[in-house]
């Protein structure tokens, strides 16, 4: 009976494709503008891609209204990098006698720093299959969606899916040009709240939510929606590289919604609560080290500001930065892990092997930068402080050879093995 109903609703309301994943993230079962991004998540609206950060795959299932006949499930392929990020997904609804798949490629770029857009593609299959009804159709159709973030504790965002629906009859008897606004607000760090308004087929509907993530490897949402008087709650683990994620939901006459989610990240990371530290705080952004200013990396929270002075004097001095050189120069563990968090564009440690060879066959002919990038490495490789082996490697290749001398006879930081050792290096 409950089936009839829900389909029933579908066809008469064209409300078909309105029941979202049963991603437990997602809390409520139609669009929503925005969402808390503060631990691997599916992006709802493409404008959020941006983002994202680094690889993600997401696989998901659920069980409606405790309905043995009827399921849903997803499959999800999302990628950020910088200001671009990507997903492909798959989402399906339905009984054995009826099925929505959706088949979706979402783009999102990050136009300003504090503004995002993103645009979607969809292919929508719908699947009837009963005595008094047969259908088997195809629909493809457009989103659009735009995320502004004036301050560090706000976001806006609106999302119009269903464009070609909009503005022409063509699927419109299916396909509900659903639209959606809403604000986010993070009061602190680990800590979210948002508002969405969705006008769906079948009115409007106000959801209230709020994330917290009380610990590194734990995050709760909770979400209310005014119209129907349902609840929704979700939780998920972190463990290495997957997190796994339950949400139920609760609808006063349909009954309840039972979710599960497993999902894998390269760079899994939930931002915790920071006790006792109410700081606001932009939604995460990452900053390109090859041409981050120092100014950008002082931004980055954790990191001081010698430690930021440091990174710069090293990639224009020495070259790209690396794992390794993070630790050369002195950040601590804690630091490290802040900035890989905040940066992209690292360079792999094992690059400099080949580097090395080449510098090597063809050291005589090389210039006087790759000289000193050479020494560097070789005295950090000996135990020397950073500071002291760019003074030194520097000054071993400047005209004036005597002044390196005397210097390193007069440094009283250094013992004579140490001095020796630069001596021998320096004069390779």
């Amino acid at each position: 009976m409950k089936i009839g109903i829900i389909l029933y609703s579908l066809l008469v309301f064209h409300g078909a494709f309105e029941y979202k994943s049963g991603n437990p993230g997602s809390l409520f079962p139609w669009q929503i503008a925005v969402h808390d991004c503060t631990s691997p998540a599916v992006m709802g609206t493409p404008a959020l891609l941006p983002l994202a950060d680094g690889l993600l795959l997401n696989s998901s299932a659920g069980r409606p209204y405790s309905e043995e006949a009827l399921s849903t499930g997803s499959l999800t392929v999302q990628y950020g990098y910088g200001d671009y990020g990507l997903q492909g997904s798959w989402n399906s609804f339905g009984a054995d006698f009826y099925r929505e798949h959706t088949f979706s490629l979402m783009g999102g770029y990050s136009i300003l720093p504090f503004l995002q857009a993103g645009i979607s593609g969809n292919i929508y299959m719908l699947k009837i299959d009963t005595d008094e009804l047969s259908l088997d159709e195809k629909y493809a159709d457009t989103d659009i969606a735009f995320i502004i973030t004036p301050f560090p504790w706000i976001s806006g965002a609106f999302i119009q899916k269903g464009v070609i629906s909009l503005f022409s009859r063509q699927n419109s008897s299916v396909i509900y040009p659903e639209r959606s606004a809403g604000i986010l607000l993070k009061p602190g760090r680990g800590f979210s709240l948002a508002w969405n308004i969705t006008d769906t087929a079948a009115g409007k509907v106000n959801t209230f939510a709020a994330t917290i993530n009380p610990a590194p490897f734990f995050s709760i949402s909770g979400g209310y929606c005014r119209e129907n008087s349902s609840l929704a709650a979700s939780f998920g683990v972190s463990a290495a590289e997957l997190l796994v994620s339950y949400g139920l939901r609760f609808h006063p006459f349909l009954g309840y919604t039972h979710s599960l989610g497993i999902t894998f990240a390269l760079n899994l990371q939930i931002e915790s609560l920071d006790y006792g530290k109410p700081l606001f705080r932009r939604n995460k952004k990452r900053i390109n080290i090859k041409s981050a200013s120092p100014d950008d990396l002082k931004e980055i929270d954790g990191l001081t500001a010698l430690s930021a002075e440091r990174v710069i004097l090293y990639r224009e001095k020495i070259g790209p930065v690396n794992e390794k050189a993070l630790v050369q120069i002195g950040l601590t563990g804690e630091e490290i892990k802040n900035f890989e968090s905040s940066v992209y564009g690292l360079e792999r440690s094992g690059n400099n092997r080949g580097k090395e060879k080449e510098y090597k066959k063809f050291r005589k002919k090389a210039p006087r930068r790759e000289r000193i990038k050479h020494k560097f490495r070789s005295l950090i490789s000996g135990g020397i402080k950073a500071y002291t082996a760019i003074t030194y490697s520097e000054l071993s290749e400047s005209a004036e050879r005597e002044l390196f001398y005397r210097k390193l006879n007069d440094d009283s930081s250094l013992t004579d093995e140490q001095k020796k050792f630069i001596k021998t290096t320096c004069s390779e």
